[in-house]
């Protein structure tokens, strides 16, 4: 039988998680545009892969990105260059167009990956590149430099 005082820690754990979830999409929406966020997360069917995308939500941009220490821009590099290493593509995409969102320069982005190629090797920052130039091209930065 629980007491009275872990149901209110319980409670308070719930208040905690909506003010997360709250301040995870309105991170989520500054970084990828509300477009993207209402097509991925608002208007998708229901799915496994949206419920995590609501954790994501709430844990990464509600509680890691809210935090001090690391501006929205430098957050956003740190991110470009572990996914340029670890090799995960579609949220590289997604990344490097929420990098140019928040403001981080073309060149910082093509910089960052360039120094990955120094620590995670040729082929994954090779394969980075292209995604930066497909994404810059998107994005009307040029590409291809």
């Amino acid at each position: 039988m629980r007491c009275a005082r872990s149901r209110g820690n319980a409670a308070l754990v719930g208040e905690t998680a909506r003010g997360d979830a709250v301040a995870g999409e309105r991170n989520a929406r500054a970084l990828f545009g509300d477009e993207r966020y209402r097509r991925t997360r608002v208007d998708a069917a229901p799915s496994r892969r949206r419920d995590l995308l609501g954790f994501a939500d709430e844990v990464v941009f509600g509680r890691v990105y809210a935090r001090d220490g690391l501006s929205p821009q430098q957050r956003s590099l740190c991110t470009i260059a572990a996914l340029t290493v670890l090799g995960h593509p579609a949220q590289l995409r997604a990344h490097i167009g929420g990098a140019l969102n928040v403001g981080v320069s073309p060149e910082e982005i093509v910089e960052v990956i360039t120094q990955m190629a120094m620590y995670g090797g040729f082929p994954p920052a090779l394969n980075a590149m292209e995604i930066a130039d497909e994404c810059l091209r998107d994005h009307g930065c040029g590409g291809d430099a």
